[in-house]
């Protein structure tokens, strides 16, 4: 049977934000030209210019995407977490995998990028903004969360956030396993500690 234009097109996406996404995890966001890209995907820099104004709307579909499948995966690992295992924990191991992976490099290299990048400064806003809104949902449905305050709860997600981010960008360079051994263990007591029956 044929394909339909949409068919078409939405393939044509997809390989498009594939081999973003790729390219940028192999060579950085400052090499991923749109040649590089294209070439990677099997189409021409016309193609991606059919289906993207510019480069920085290209740029702002790869982080949407990267940050979907970060929410799917999320999502799914902890509609998996064992009934018997202490939420805080499996939350902070799942918050740890999806920064230290590789996906995630291609959101650190375009925040990196818009710092200097104004265009693209405003492209990441957008997308993080909702993201974030989506992570404090995801982070509320947890079991317990509603033990914290609701106006420190924001607060100490982005904090474990940030640690999680800056973890992984600063230890690709710089190593260091004996901080990264005690890490889970000193933020969950932090997460006990916050809670506000924890006690002085």
């Amino acid at each position: 049977m044929a394909r339909t234009q949409r068919e078409r097109r939405e393939e044509t996406v997809g390989r498009l934000l594939d081999a973003s996404i790729d390219t940028i995890i192999e060579v950085g966001y400052a090499r991923a030209s749109a040649a590089v890209i294209t070439k990677r995907a099997g189409v021409s820099v016309g193609a991606l210019f059919r289906h993207f104004e510019t480069m920085g709307d290209f740029m702002a579909a790869t982080a949407s995407e990267v940050l979907r499948r970060h929410i799917e995966t999320g999502t799914k690992l902890v509609a998996e977490i064992p009934a018997d295992q202490p939420v805080p924990e499996a939350a902070l191991a799942i918050l740890q995998d999806i920064t230290s992976g590789p996906l995630n490099a291609v959101i650190y290299e375009l925040m990196i990028a818009a710092r200097t990048d104004e265009k693209l400064r405003e492209t990441m806003q957008r997308e993080l903004a909702q993201y974030a809104v989506k992570i404090y949902d995801a982070a509320r449905a947890l079991p317990g969360a509603e033990n914290f305050p609701e106006e420190t709860f924001p607060v100490i997600v982005t904090l474990l956030t940030n640690v999680f981010d800056g973890a992984a960008v600063v230890e690709r360079v710089l190593p260091r396993p004996e901080i990264a051994a005690q890490r889970m263990r000193v933020l969950t007591a932090l997460l006990t500690a916050a809670l506000p029956n924890a006690g002085p």
